[in-house]
């Protein structure tokens, strides 16, 4: 009796260990499963950005590496990376100012901006003058280039799809105000984490 009852306890063991085994090695599969499948998800949404330059100081400093969240929708004020039109496979990094719909007006070399206002506000046909003189609140007054003034003329608003973005540091950057407008299939998302410096780790805004 007690040899047959060592020989069930041993058999229990070592079922035991064999179960246990299992689900370990269940475990493990999930586990690295879930893994792969957040790495996937992570390369599918996420790109990564090595600042270049300082026309984003004192928000960005040149070298600083950021996660960019791949979406063609940014909101005011965001910042975003985008691929310039003249410079194909080169990323810049710059915060949206103008939205698609924000009412625009052109004096001279000057571009005035805001998205508070409509159509039928009445500061679209009141004269130039009268604008530079008496602003609406909310009011962007921004210098640009001769060809950017080109591209704008005639244009009331911001086109649909179209952004007009700047970069923080505003006399070291090339923005809008020199190539003008950013249409929304050059957007390659919105910068959203800085993973380096270490000790300037975090979400941006």
């Amino acid at each position: 009796m007690k040899k047959s009852k060592k020989i069930r306890s041993k058999q229990m063991e070592e079922k035991e260990i064999r179960y246990n085994r299992i689900f370990h090695q269940v475990v493990t599969t999930v586990f690295f499963l879930l893994f792969a499948l957040c790495c996937l998800l992570f390369l599918i949404h996420i790109k990564t950005h090595v600042v270049d330059g300082q026309s984003m100081a004192p928000t960005f400093e040149n070298g600083d590496r950021i996660f960019v969240q791949k979406s063609q929708d940014p909101k005011r004020n965001e910042i975003i990376t985008f691929e310039p039109k003249d410079k194909p496979g080169d990323s810049f990094v710059k915060r949206v100012i103008g939205m698609p719909g924000d009412m625009i007006w052109l004096e001279n070399n000057k571009l005035f901006l805001n998205y508070r206002l409509s159509e039928t506000d009445g500061y679209l046909t009141d004269g130039l003058n009268k604008l530079a003189m008496d602003l609406p609140d909310g009011t962007l007054k921004i210098n640009i280039s001769m060809s950017v003034m080109s591209q704008l003329t005639g244009l009331n608003k911001i086109p649909k799809n179209c952004y007009f973005v700047l970069g923080d540091n505003s006399k070291h950057s090339t923005d809008s105000r020199v190539f003008g407008l950013v249409e929304k299939n050059q957007i390659e998302g919105v910068v959203k984490y800085r993973y380096f410096p270490l000790h300037k780790m975090g979400f941006v805004s």
